[in-house]
């Protein structure tokens, strides 16, 4: 009963350590506005909030970095669809390239939506994964070990 106790246990860890998922550190749109030409790269970082995630290119003149931000979006029943009803969620991954001259000041900004091949940087934990691997392992165990019972 014990072993039995133990393997359920082990397989259980298994499956929920598979439901970590990865994701930059990123910022929002609302900070992205807030750019300007001329700033310098400390005033970028402090802006966005966030560190450059990925150097793009260093070039004699130039160099660019890549800063990563989400859209906003919303979430609403289709047939309710109005231009101002839903609850705000989280969009798409955006790529920000923001370019410094010799001189370290910002000489242009550009954003790619379609740019999903740098790769990511933290984990966090998918809670609906976790959710679904609960409701559904742990009535299965209490059936067992119902069935179990003389």
């Amino acid at each position: 009963m014990k072993i039995l106790i133990f393997i359920s246990t082990c397989l259980f860890l298994a499956m929920v350590s598979s439901c970590i998922v990865q994701a930059p550190k990123y910022t929002g749109v609302e900070e992205v506005l807030q750019l300007k030409t001329g700033m310098t790269k400390e005033e970028v970082s402090s802006i966005l909030g966030i560190p450059p995630y990925d150097l793009k290119s260093i070039l004699d003149s130039t160099t660019t970095y890549i800063y990563k931000y989400r859209t906003t979006d919303r979430k609403t029943v289709p047939l309710a669809m109005n231009k101002t009803n839903g609850m705000k969620t989280k969009g798409k991954w955006v790529d920000l390239f923001v370019t410094y001259n010799k001189e370290g000041k910002v000489k242009s900004i550009d954003s790619c939506s379609d740019c999903e091949d740098t790769k990511v940087a933290e984990k966090k934990i998918d809670f609906n994964s976790v959710l679904l691997l609960i409701t559904v392992t742990v009535p299965a165990i209490l059936v067992y070990f119902g069935l179990q019972t003389p």
